[in-house]
C-alpha cells in the first residue's frame, strides 16, 4: 500500500504535497518518499535533483532541448516550475533572463537555470501559430515571499498529454519580439505538439 493516505487522478499522483513527493517514477507510479523537509518544494531529494519521471528532455531540430511526456500524462497532472528566487534585475544579461518566471507579489522571479537537471519545466516549448498550449500555471506557490532557498510555482496539464508529446506553455508574443525570434511550430514527427482545434 502506498504510504500517502490521499491520492488524486485515480491514484496517479500524491495529493499531500506538504508531506509527500509530488513526482512520479519513470514507470508512472507516484513517488513513495516524503518531501525533503529542508526545502520548500514538494519533492523528495532524488526527484528534485533528477526531475519528475513523468518527463524527459530531448533534442529539438532548432530549439535546443524540449520537454516531452515519458508516458501518457492525465489531464490535471501537477508539477512545479522551480529554481532560485532572485530579483528580476539580477537575471538581466544572464541566461536566467530568458527563463525567469514571476513568483509571488513582490517576491521577484524564479530562475530555473541554476538547476538544469532537476528543474525540467524550463524546457517547455512555446506552441507555434498552428499549435496550442497544454500546460498552464496556477497561483499555488511553494516557498515564502522572501524565501532564501528554492521556490516554485505550480503547473497543471490542461488536457491529457500522450507519450512523447511536447509540454507547451505560451510565452507571449512580446517574448519573441524582444529577442527578434520568429515564433514557429514546434511539433516534429517524433515529438508532436498539440495542434489548435479546427
Amino acid at each position: 500500500k502506498h504510504p500517502c493516505p490521499k491520492m488524486r487522478l485515480a491514484g496517479r499522483q500524491n495529493h499531500l504535497p506538504e508531506e509527500f513527493c509530488m513526482a512520479s517514477t519513470k514507470s508512472g507510479k507516484p513517488c513513495s518518499r516524503r518531501k525533503d523537509e529542508g526545502c520548500a518544494l514538494p519533492f523528495c531529494q532524488m526527484h528534485r535533483e533528477r526531475g519528475d519521471g513523468a518527463f524527459r528532455k530531448v533534442p529539438h531540430p532548432f530549439a535546443g532541448q524540449v520537454l516531452v511526456a515519458n508516458y501518457d500524462i492525465p489531464k490535471g497532472y501537477k508539477t512545479i516550475f522551480w529554481g532560485t528566487r532572485k530579483r528580476w534585475r539580477d537575471t538581466e544579461g544572464f541566461e536566467g533572463e530568458d527563463y525567469a518566471m514571476n513568483y509571488r507579489t513582490n517576491g521577484g522571479v524564479i530562475d530555473p537555470t541554476t538547476h538544469k537537471e532537476g528543474s525540467q519545466m524550463q524546457f517547455m516549448s512555446c506552441p507555434g501559430p498552428n499549435e496550442r498550449q497544454n500546460m498552464v500555471s496556477t497561483n499555488t506557490f511553494y516557498g515564502a515571499t522572501y524565501e532564501k532557498g528554492l521556490v516554485g510555482r505550480e503547473f497543471t496539464a490542461l488536457e491529457a498529454i500522450p507519450k512523447n508529446h511536447q509540454l507547451l506553455i505560451y510565452y507571449g508574443n512580446e517574448w519573441f519580439t524582444a529577442r527578434s525570434i520568429p515564433r514557429m511550430d514546434m511539433g516534429t514527427k517524433r515529438y508532436p505538439a498539440t495542434l489548435k482545434r479546427k
